[in-house]
């Protein structure tokens, strides 16, 4: 009798410090955007047969900020602008080797770098979109970024 009720103890214990926190990860699973931070210097057209320029890390801050349209731009000239008028979610800054992971609520966003005086735009979404990405459940996004600090065309 003794040794059912240690036995059945033992089989709890087992399954409280090792089954629950295993099955609380697969629950639990973080999610948001990953990836490398790029600037390419004096960027050419690719020539015909040779491989595209690949830049070079870069340590800057990455920003997300609620959704944002072009029009909440400020001083906005091309991919350049001095600021956003939208609301910061997250920041983080990149590593030497231009890498950066931000956990985030799935959802969408508008993602920004940090350049000189300002912010820097990767890329717009459409004819009115600033830079949209979409975070989806349990899954982080690879997002690599460039810079393009200037362009020969």
């Amino acid at each position: 009798m003794k040794t059912d009720c240690m036995r059945n103890f033992g089989i709890r214990w087992i399954l409280i410090v090792f089954a629950v926190p295993f099955l609380m990860g697969f629950c639990i699973r973080p999610q948001g955007i990953k990836g490398h931070v790029l600037i390419e210097n004096d960027a050419t057209m690719p020539l015909k047969g040779k491989p595209k320029q690949i830049g070079r890390p870069i340590s800057t801050i990455v920003y997300v900020y609620e959704t944002t349209n072009i029009s909440q731009l400020i001083d906005q000239q091309g991919n350049f602008a001095s600021g956003i008028r939208a609301k910061l979610i997250k920041q983080v800054r990149s590593d030497e080797s231009g890498k950066y992971k931000l956990s985030l609520s799935p959802g969408k966003y508008t993602i920004v770098l940090g350049y000189k005086e300002g912010i820097y735009i990767p890329f717009f979404s459409g004819n009115t979109g600033v830079a949209f990405v979409e975070v989806s459940k349990h899954q982080y996004q690879e997002i690599d970024l460039t810079i393009t600090a200037s362009s020969i065309f």
